[in-house]
């Protein structure tokens, strides 16, 4: 029988901390504006590069909004969380209904062999296995989204390509995309390049800069993305970490390192997450997870759990 997540308690109210989320989205976007401006402008490189550091520390929290939005739990009006999770994807840069179908689709198939990183079969090649694990987290992840983003538009057959298809994760990823999605994708994809092109343009933005602040953006960015599942154990549910962090720096990922707890309970806000700790698991310190992760996929030693239904993750598949 496949697991569900499971329900929060009827009793708690859980309502998202909706005027939050917007103040938090507006702050960050605006500053990442200006740190854009400022690295353009400031006519010294040294602090040039200091504005590209803090802007991929500001834009963590900057996903961690989208992903609300991602399972409706940026607002409870679904216009709103749905313009804000368009809007909060633009600055990612990419398409919301693109991402938001391919982050629900990790919640079915999570520590599947479609989602098997950190780990490998004796007959895996291991030099590509490593290869691709390090390129992913090194920041191919990040860069994968504006990339689609342009060659959506421009070729929508991509989803089809033999090359795509013939990797397990991405062809699990794209193949798990509604066909009706298509255009409404690739007319985000057009506004996510017209909204950056214009802010480009508006603020007269230099190339070298713009692409440094995003690369750093990215790097930071896909090196933390795996860590909250790297060693935890091989179920769709359970396969997670809640990471102790810093509190300053758990408060900057919006408790994304309660990721257990996310996976446990895909229907509770951000803010609760701390609420629903497993008392049955170890919670890993997120430095000693980071360095751990780096030395790369280890063998598997525990069988492929099965995926979950779609209709069986929550409410948010079919809002």
């Amino acid at each position: 029988m496949n697991p569900t997540p499971l329900p929060p308690p009827a009793h708690l109210d859980l309502t998202p901390p909706e005027r939050l989320n917007i103040a938090l989205s507006c702050a960050i976007v605006l500053a990442g504006l200006g740190l854009q401006w400022g690295a353009s402008h400031v006519g010294h490189a040294g602090i040039a590069f200091g504005f590209a550091i803090a802007f991929s520390f500001l834009f963590l929290p900057l996903y961690s909004l989208l992903h609300e939005a991602e399972h409706n739990l940026f607002h409870r009006h679904p216009k709103i969380n749905n313009t804000f999770g368009f809007l909060l994807a633009a600055f990612f840069p990419g398409s919301f209904t693109f991402l938001r179908s391919c982050h629900l689709g990790h919640h079915r198939r999570n520590r599947t062999d479609a989602e098997m990183f950190d780990l490998y079969y004796p007959t895996d090649n291991l030099g590509m296995k490593r290869l691709y694990f390090y390129s992913l987290y090194l920041g191919l992840f990040w860069l994968a989204v504006p990339v689609a983003t342009i060659a959506l538009l421009i070729y929508p057959k991509l989803l089809q390509n033999q090359l795509l298809q013939d990797a397990p994760s991405a062809s699990a990823m794209i193949n798990g995309l509604p066909t009706h999605y298509l255009l409404k994708i690739r007319l985000e994809c057009l506004a996510v390049i017209a909204i950056q092109v214009s802010l480009f343009f508006w603020l007269d933005l230099q190339l070298q800069w713009y692409l440094l602040l995003y690369a750093c953006y990215g790097l930071n960015w896909s090196s933390q993305q795996y860590i909250n599942h790297a060693h935890s154990p091989r179920h769709v549910l359970n396969g997670a970490h809640n990471l102790k962090a810093h509190g300053l720096y758990q408060g900057l990922l919006l408790n994304f390192n309660w990721h257990l707890a996310h996976h446990q309970y895909p229907n509770v806000p951000w803010i609760y997450l701390p609420q629903f700790d497993d008392i049955n698991r170890d919670r890993p310190g997120y430095l000693t997870a980071f360095i751990r992760f780096w030395a790369g996929p280890q063998p598997c030693q525990e069988p492929e759990p099965k995926a979950i239904a779609l209709p069986k993750i929550g409410r948010e598949i079919t809002s």
